[in-house]
């Protein structure tokens, strides 16, 4: 409850900004590699990481040249390869496993930007907290014997209560933009720490690199 109480402040304190602060609204997306922090030592070779996608809106609050505030609606696949604890019959690592977790999420970010050559270049970084929502799962089982083809099956997250439908945690960015037309894109690298376990009966903190385009134009 504090962790909402905290988003819808927040929020508020958004919305409610002087009127003079410059709005600019945009669309961002691309490539996500995610996987999960253990608290179990990972073979050397293990590859725990699965590939993916993000897409997300973004509305922003320009207060000066160098501070933005704003909202990032978005959805992101995350997820993780050799997965420690999911085979209860074998509660080791699966190296055969791997989960696909598909969210829809809201992060607040605050974004620090430096103008550069006449505002043509502008190097940017943002901080903030998410919450995330999980809307669809799957797993991929492969057979390490090689007889048996690949089978991937959605979870049934109503009655399966292996995952936690909520997460949440903090997001961090470095990007660079160029003006283009009335806006600017940009491209830029993300970093997500979570600060709950995906798996309830095991640690296993969702992490994950996006590396995205997008576009912002200012109203």
């Amino acid at each position: 409850m504090k962790t909402q109480r905290l988003i819808l402040i927040s929020l508020f304190t958004i919305f409610t900004l002087q009127l003079s602060a410059q709005v600019s609204i945009g669309l961002k997306g691309g490539y996500t590699r995610a996987w999960e922090k253990y608290d179990v030592d990972v073979p050397e070779d293990a590859r725990i990481h699965v590939q993916g996608f993000n897409i997300a809106g973004m509305i922003y609050l320009k207060v000066n040249d160098h501070l933005s505030l704003g909202v990032e609606p978005g959805y992101v696949e995350r997820g993780a390869a050799c997965v420690p604890g999911w085979n209860v019959i074998d509660p080791g690592f699966r190296g055969d496993t791997e989960l696909f977790l598909k969210y829809a999420e809201l992060p607040l970010m605050a974004q620090g930007q430096l103008p550069l050559f006449n505002q043509k270049l502008e190097v940017f970084g943002k901080v903030g907290y998410s919450m995330a929502y999980l809307t669809t799962a799957f797993e991929k089982i492969t057979d390490l014997d090689g007889i048996a083809a690949p089978t991937r099956s959605k979870l049934d997250l109503s009655s399966d209560d292996r995952l936690n439908r909520f997460d949440h945690g903090i997001h961090g960015t470095i990007g660079l933009s160029k003006s283009l037309g009335k806006g600017r894109i940009f491209i830029e690298t993300a970093f997500y720490s979570s600060v709950r376990d995906a798996d309830r009966n095991n640690f296993s903190r969702n992490r994950n690199l996006n590396f995205n385009l997008g576009y912002l134009i200012d109203l």
